[in-house]
């Protein structure tokens, strides 16, 4: 019987930063013609966080492909506690399967971003301090400046371990965006936006070539406490629709 082409192509790739070992994973599991995906990124480089950090991906994926998103990120969740220390780790989910809108699940500050062969739509809101700030009551606020929000966004609010149906926030991207990408923020943080539109244009039929070429694009930042360069751990996982369905 002759093999045929996946409906959906996907890519995955993970850089590990100037600090090792990575406390990034990430895991994509395929059932028929349904994929479910998750990235997550730990804080700190603690032994404790980068175990989590291997096994928490597959769970997510596997629990949300038999029971949904949310009930995946709280199992995964409830995991932080089997550590002495339980680890702080954001995680992002996305469920694709033809002739449905992707289904995408957070909580902390990984990212899920839509291509619609145009445009490149942010689709997830971090879950930081800094925007927090400066989102306050329905509104934006004036009373903290946005320079000083700037500087709370490496600090992420909630993770897995806060993970309930309170907390994880939730998103459906139409069926017509045919490339969904989720990254940690070693790959939001450290490429610029026109980067991505670039390599999106150059890749975007490709999503192994298109996750590859994202983490090798993410740039170190200047540590301001010691000068020296810092680049994060860097993943990302690239679904891609193809046309034919």
């Amino acid at each position: 019987m002759p093999e045929t082409t996946p409906t959906i192509l996907t890519g995955v790739a993970t850089r590990g930063g100037t600090e090792p070992p990575c406390a990034d994973g990430a895991h994509v599991h395929r059932r028929g013609e349904r994929v479910c995906a998750a990235v997550v990124d730990g804080a700190g480089h603690h032994e404790e966080v980068v175990d989590y950090a291997r096994h928490a991906p597959s769970v997510i994926a596997l629990t949300g492909m038999a029971m949904g998103g949310l009930v995946a990120l709280t199992t995964a969740g409830r995991m932080a506690d089997a550590y002495d220390r339980p680890p702080h780790m954001s995680a992002v989910y996305a469920s694709m399967e033809p002739g449905h809108p992707t289904g995408v699940h957070w909580i902390g500050d990984c990212r899920a971003y839509g291509w619609d062969g145009q445009k490149l739509t942010q689709w997830s809101t971090d879950q930081t301090m800094g925007q927090w700030l400066r989102w306050n009551g329905g509104k934006t606020i004036e009373v903290v400046p946005t320079e000083i929000a700037a500087t709370q966004d490496n600090w992420a609010r909630l993770g897995l371990s806060q993970a309930t149906e309170m907390t994880c926030r939730q998103v459906e991207i139409p069926e017509d965006v045919p490339l969904v990408l989720l990254v940690s923020d070693g790959v939001s943080d450290q490429v610029p936006e026109e980067v991505w539109v670039e390599l999106i244009r150059r890749h975007e039929t490709t999503p192994q070539d298109l996750a590859d070429a994202l983490v090798a694009a993410a740039e170190p930042d200047t540590d301001p406490e010691t000068g020296k360069p810092y680049r994060d751990d860097a993943t990302a996982v690239v679904l891609r629709m193809s046309s034919a369905h």
